[in-house]
């Protein structure tokens, strides 16, 4: 029987890192791009920021709504300012003649692809943003993770989880045939159903269960033909003569002889 390291599996599963779930399909722009070609990018694409990167793809910085707010002094075509997200309206004929490089944010907040996702999400919870730029040792542009990036491994983790309790748990652990016990897993929560020939198999593999990493409950729906946890009754000790009744109960000791009542020979 092949025992469970329920170490050497949590550790298999933690090593989750930035490049599993980034995307690597990222909208940048140059950094000679204009104002009123960033502003183009921004509301055709329908994102809120987009990285700067020069010719070698090495991220100089980012420009987003919120730099384009506060760095532009930007008028409607009637002279009156323009305050708010009222600016990102602005057509671009009228977005000052500057550059990319003249109004964004800088350095950019990076991460390198092979760091953890408990790493990037202190990254952004510290920082207070709700993405990081993915570069190399030499700062070029990989990819972006986002806070909802993050997410993707808790469904990716499900069916992890549903394959360590069933193949290792269940199968080779346990030995049960494939079949017996389904297990689905939903949000790290396992349903265990089936039947268990007895009642102590159905109670470890909840419990084996229990112990995988990522697992945050267990239903247990499992029932079993034998409770094997019950005491079986004490044996009786063998009966003994009653002296009382005058009659023996139980097997005769040995040696012992039966007396006959004697009888008188006719003469």
């Amino acid at each position: 029987m092949e025992l469970w390291n329920g170490d050497e599996e949590r550790s298999n599963m933690q090593q989750w890192r930035v490049r599993d779930v980034m995307t690597t399909e990222v909208i940048t722009a140059p950094e000679d791009a204009s104002v009123a070609e960033i502003v183009t990018v921004l509301t055709d694409r329908q994102i809120t920021a987009v990285p700067i990167v020069d010719k070698f793809d090495v991220v100089l910085g980012v420009v987003s709504w919120t730099d384009l707010r506060s760095k532009l002094d930007i008028a409607a075509p009637d002279g009156r300012r323009r305050v708010g997200w009222w600016r990102r309206w602005v057509p671009p004929a009228h977005w000052p003649q500057a550059t990319a490089v003249e109004v964004m944010s800088g350095p950019a907040l990076t991460i390198r692809a092979d760091a953890s996702l408990p790493a990037a999400a202190r990254a952004m919870y510290r920082k207070g943003v709700g993405r990081l730029l993915v570069v190399d040792g030499d700062e070029r542009l990989h990819g972006i993770v986002t806070r909802s990036d993050l997410l993707k491994v808790h469904a990716q983790l499900d069916a992890v989880i549903r394959d360590e309790v069933v193949h290792r748990v269940l199968h080779r652990t346990l030995m049960i045939p494939p079949g017996k016990i389904r297990a689905t897993v939903e949000d790290g929560v396992v349903t265990l159903s089936g039947r268990t020939a007895s009642r102590t198999t159905a109670v470890v593999a909840a419990r084996l269960t229990e112990a995988v990493a990522g697992v945050t409950g267990v239903v247990d729906q499992l029932t079993f033909d034998i409770d094997d946890t019950v005491a079986a009754e004490p044996v009786r000790p063998a009966a003994a003569r009653d002296p009382l009744r005058g009659w023996w109960i139980g097997r005769r000791p040995a040696g012992q002889l039966v007396t006959q009542p004697s009888q008188r020979r006719l003469s």
